[in-house]
């Protein structure tokens, strides 16, 4: 199976090559941060370019598109509404189209911030309230995905793991304050469904074996508060936790305003899958397994500090044409 995925160069697309690319024929597309990966090709794509995508999906041909770039950042998202329209339903409605010509399958990346966060366990049916502008163009995307490949999947979930200097995620922040002795504020009031994105990822190939279509919930089982995930790293990697302090989000000052509860349900797809959804803790010990086997570093060295002017291939696959 041939696989193309948008955002390589971020915390899921670079993951997801690298679970894959044993397996399958992947390729992936970044925007500024290149990344080589041994048997994954990667070249520069401007995702809001109709044209552009166009060609390249052409030529590679994909059975299967993941979509996962995007501007994660919800302060970037209030502050630019233009890009962040431009970065999830413009993208999102060219990759969806270009899928549905191509006859591509489609797993399209959403979000638990879709709601207002009054409510635990948000099910798939249960109306989206966005509550900034991040929550509210992504939401928009799913739209437009729906509207322009009505068989696409779309994951809603929230995750963590290993990541590059490109993208750090939750985890590797608390693990780094832990390492260095330094204080961590993290708030009990909000409260969120985290899984490991190995685990994530293995989850969407499951769900694309069993060709699911329409909105499906993709997240830890446990709802846990910001302070009790980082208690709960801490005790599986061996840290103290006398550095971790509680506050509220109250007591904080962002731009955009956040759901204090972002649980999701994913009853839906343990249900499908016929399987439970991973706890915290199995998720933060396959977390601890995979620094022990070097994860961290195979990701790590995919990053590249020059960007390449032309299609990066990886270094076992250079005698390989172009889109081969």
């Amino acid at each position: 199976m041939n696989i193309f995925i948008t955002g390589i160069s971020g915390l899921l697309g670079l993951n997801l090559a690298h679970l894959a690319r044993h397996d399958f024929n992947v390729s992936g597309c970044y925007f500024k941060s290149p990344v080589i990966s041994d048997g994954v090709k990667t070249f520069p794509l401007d995702v809001t370019n109709y044209p552009k995508v166009v060609e390249h999906l052409q030529r590679l041909k994909p059975d299967l598109i993941i979509h996962t770039a995007g501007l994660t950042n919800v302060e970037a998202c209030e502050s630019n509404p233009n890009l962040a329209y431009d970065m999830h339903v413009v993208a999102s409605k060219h990759i969806a189209r270009a899928s549905s010509m191509l006859g591509s399958r489609l797993v399209h990346i959403s979000t638990d911030h879709l709601f207002d966060g009054e409510s635990p366990w948000n099910t798939e049916t249960d109306d989206p309230e966005p509550i900034n502008n991040y929550a509210k163009t992504k939401l928009q995307a799913e739209q437009v995905v729906i509207q322009e490949c009505p068989q696409a999947l779309i994951v809603r979930t929230n995750f963590f793991g290993w990541g590059t200097s490109l993208k750090a995620s939750f985890s590797d922040w608390i693990l780094r304050k832990l390492d260095l002795g330094e204080e961590l504020t993290m708030f009990t009031d909000v409260y969120f469904t985290p899984i490991l994105v190995n685990q994530l990822g293995r989850k969407i190939f499951d769900l694309v074996h069993k060709n699911a279509d329409g909105i499906f919930n993709v997240a830890g089982s446990d709802r846990l508060s910001k302070y009790d995930f980082a208690l709960e790293i801490a005790r599986v990697f061996g840290y103290s936790t006398d550095l971790i302090r509680p506050i509220s989000v109250r007591d904080f000052s962002f731009i955009a305003r956040r759901p204090n509860d972002m649980s999701l349900s994913s009853t839906k797809a343990s249900d499908f899958l016929d399987c439970p959804m991973p706890t915290t803790e199995e998720g933060l010990k396959e977390l601890l397994s995979l620094r022990s086997r070097g994860w961290p570093e195979a990701l790590a060295e995919s990053v590249v500090t020059q960007s390449p002017t032309s299609e990066v291939v990886s270094k076992k696959d250079s005698s390989r044409s172009n889109y081969a």
